[in-house]
């Protein structure tokens, strides 16, 4: 499959989110062909333990963001602490945080670089956390002609993020984060079947 034909999934999460990704990625059955690249707000000091936990709850292969990384379907991208990822041409490209920032806008940062790099085959998607981090990227997505799925504010631990992204970007899918997996695949299935079509 050449890079320019793979849907990349970008999953955003902050406080609150691990519940919601453990649902994401227990309910991806069989190999799905996208890319998962998931951005956390981390603490700059802190030790992610996520690649441990989230390999109870899903059969994709997980790896934390090197520098650089060519992107792979049915792979999971983890973004390591103390960092911002970017995409570019299939690579994934980490930049260290600078010491004076104290709002982290990772997950706004790799979305806008997802619309830019793959435009309508991008998919994000925005779990439990606080703030408004997510919004402008998801806009930056919908406007390249991707889709963004939101968490139901109702199963969110953290309603910052999620209902900042349905007020202001009015996304394509609000749903519970078990239902998204099986979104994504019937997403990519009408996809497939409408290039069969023309």
């Amino acid at each position: 499959m050449e890079d320019k034909d793979l849907f990349v999934v970008g999953i955003g999460a902050s406080a609150g989110g691990l519940e919601p990704l453990f649902d994401f990625f227990s309910n991806i059955s069989g190999n799905p062909g996208v890319v998962f690249v998931v951005v956390q707000h981390l603490q700059r000091d802190h030790k992610s333990q996520m690649k441990a936990l989230l390999s109870k709850h899903t059969h994709l292969p997980i790896y934390t963001i090197t520098e650089g990384v060519h992107i792979k379907p049915n792979h999971i991208y983890l973004m390591p602490e103390n960092t911002a990822v970017h995409i570019k041409e299939g690579h994934l490209l980490l930049e260290i945080r600078k010491v004076h920032e104290i709002v982290n806008y990772a997950i706004d940062e790799f979305f806008s670089s997802l619309a830019r790099d793959v435009k309508e085959k991008a998919i994000g998607v925005i779990l439990s956390g606080m703030g408004s981090d997510g919004t402008k990227g998801a806009i930056a997505i919908e406007k390249a002609g991707g889709i963004i799925m939101v968490q139901d504010p109702q199963s969110s631990m953290y309603d910052g993020m999620t209902n900042s992204a349905i007020y202001n970007d009015h996304p394509d899918y609000i749903l519970f984060p078990k239902e998204m997996g099986n979104c994504i695949l019937k997403y990519l299935t009408r996809i497939k079947e409408h290039q069969k079509s023309t």
